[in-house]
């Protein structure tokens, strides 16, 4: 199994995982990390270290809200001082990267995860009026 970390600005990444329970229930794997405002850089590292390290898998999807953020270059510089944890750290998180991260991560590796993830997110991106001139009929039904 593999663990998820999500982190971000703000109250980002206790947000993003409030709106994941809500639409589809608690996952068993999932931490959230925020970084708000008038927390320093050091303290933001000092939190990540202690969380990463308390996760009892050994394989760890650390998900960022932006590349190149202070929670995105902390995740990256602690993945290289813990060789006892296989860490992997990828930015720009949505609701549907998230999910699918949430709810495939007992059945993947962590390469494997990775890479649906970072496709879900890809494909979570949808333009109303350029589906909606395709098509006659939407293809949504009740919504989640």
């Amino acid at each position: 199994m593999v663990s998820i970390l999500i982190i971000g600005h703000g109250n980002f990444a206790t947000g993003a995982l409030s709106a994941t329970r809500l639409v589809a229930g608690a996952p068993e794997n999932v931490y959230a990390l925020d970084f708000p405002e008038g927390m320093s850089a050091e303290e933001l590292k000092e939190a990540m270290q202690a969380r990463l390290a308390a996760i009892e898998t050994p394989e760890i999807l650390v998900m960022a809200d932006l590349a190149g953020g202070t929670p995105f270059r902390t995740a990256v510089e602690l993945k290289m001082t813990m060789p006892e944890k296989q860490i992997r750290v990828v930015a720009g998180t949505s609701m549907p990267a998230l999910m699918e991260a949430a709810f495939s991560s007992d059945s993947m590796d962590l390469a494997e995860l990775t890479a649906d993830v970072i496709q879900t997110g890809v494909e979570g991106f949808v333009d109303w009026d350029a589906q909606t001139a395709e098509e006659e009929e939407p293809e949504f039904e009740d919504g989640l």
